[in-house]
């Protein structure tokens, strides 16, 4: 494209503004009424002048404070996809809800301690009458015992949780 007069006078449709700026027609209409776009005398846009309005409104509003709806939309989508990976982990059993694991742990963590706590009814009758080493010894043992079921970790209990609260949101859905 020749142009034959200055390059500051060459006009532009609010169509064609909006595709060389990425935005709506309504968009440029709206930003001729507010002034930011300047027009000609005949009420065409003028190009050059009407780019650099655009990107300096668009640099004065990321400085101002104004909401910059490019980074917006782009964090939203950031967003949107962490949520996707999430619940592909979810699906693979890579990563787990927070009120299973918390079920799963505080069963684990009751189960112990019941254990625990029906140690002493459980090694009385063997501690009557043991040396301090042997008490020592035979307690140790109960509690690597009890300490090694709780090592027995096993991802299946969470799997366990897992279908059962899909058959209660199932059930609620």
């Amino acid at each position: 494209m020749k142009i034959t007069k200055g390059i500051n006078s060459v006009t532009t449709t609010q169509t064609e503004m909006g595709r060389a700026l990425k935005i709506t027609r309504q968009r440029v209409s709206q930003l001729v009424q507010e002034g930011i776009i300047p027009v000609d005398e005949k009420g065409s846009i003028l190009l050059v002048e009407g780019i650099k309005q655009y990107c300096r409104m668009k640099t004065d509003g990321a400085e101002s404070g104004e909401v910059d709806f490019d980074k917006e939309r782009a964090l939203h989508e950031k967003a949107k996809r962490e949520i996707a990976e999430l619940k592909l982990d979810k699906m693979r059993k890579n990563a787990y809800s927070a009120p299973v694991v918390e079920y799963v742990m505080t069963a684990m963590a009751a189960n112990l301690r019941t254990q625990l706590l029906g140690m002493p009814s459980k090694l009385a009758p063997f501690l009557e009458g043991k040396s301090k080493e042997e008490i020592y010894s035979l307690i140790t043992k109960e509690i690597e015992e009890k300490l090694s079921e709780l090592s027995e970790y096993s991802p299946d209990l969470f799997n366990e949780e897992i279908e059962q609260e899909e058959e209660d949101d199932d059930e609620i859905g």
